[in-house]
């Protein structure tokens, strides 16, 4: 019996106690529940606290958006960096097999060098920042453009209308 079988054993036991100890507590819920076979659900709108519905007030703070989209963008960009920098390399030392890219990378690859480690690292923080950059000027051009409308909206409601 090998390590991988045993392991396939073991996971398989595991997975097995965990659904037999989940059953009697799935039936108790089901007992508990008023509809009978139906499992509780969340409860309306109505019910649940003000403080989720309450409408937002004043505007966003654009500097916020932008560092909550170059940060959350950050990661995405530094794997894209990373396998364009390991793609480049590959095609400039002629297609050296110690030199393929991250997925068909193993132990006899040519290491990285802590330089071009932070030249991947700034290029992919370099792009965050122009993708927030990017992100925050949509947003901004958006809200003049409903802000726009709504001052139109208003203007012509304030009209006084003709009756035919």
């Amino acid at each position: 019996m090998t390590a991988s079988s045993r392991r396939l054993g073991l996971a398989s036991i595991v997975a097995l106690s965990l659904l037999a100890a989940a059953l009697p507590l799935r039936a108790q819920i089901q007992a508990a529940s008023p509809q009978g076979d139906a499992i509780p659900t969340v409860p309306p709108a109505a019910v649940q606290p003000t403080l989720a519905t309450a409408p937002q007030t004043g505007s966003e703070n654009p500097f916020r958006r932008f560092e909550i989209v170059s940060l959350g963008s950050f990661p995405i960009l530094l794997f894209y960096s990373d396998f364009s920098f390991d793609l480049g390399r590959y095609f400039a030392n002629g297609f050296d097999s110690a030199y393929t890219p991250w997925p068909f990378k193993n132990q006899y690859s040519a290491p990285i060098s802590d330089s071009e480690r932070l030249t991947r690292i700034g290029a992919a923080l370099g792009a965050s920042i122009v993708v927030g950059a990017i992100d925050a000027y949509i947003h901004n051009e958006k809200s003049k453009k409903a802000k726009r409308l709504r001052e139109a909206r208003d203007a012509l409601g304030a009209l006084p209308s003709e009756a035919p």
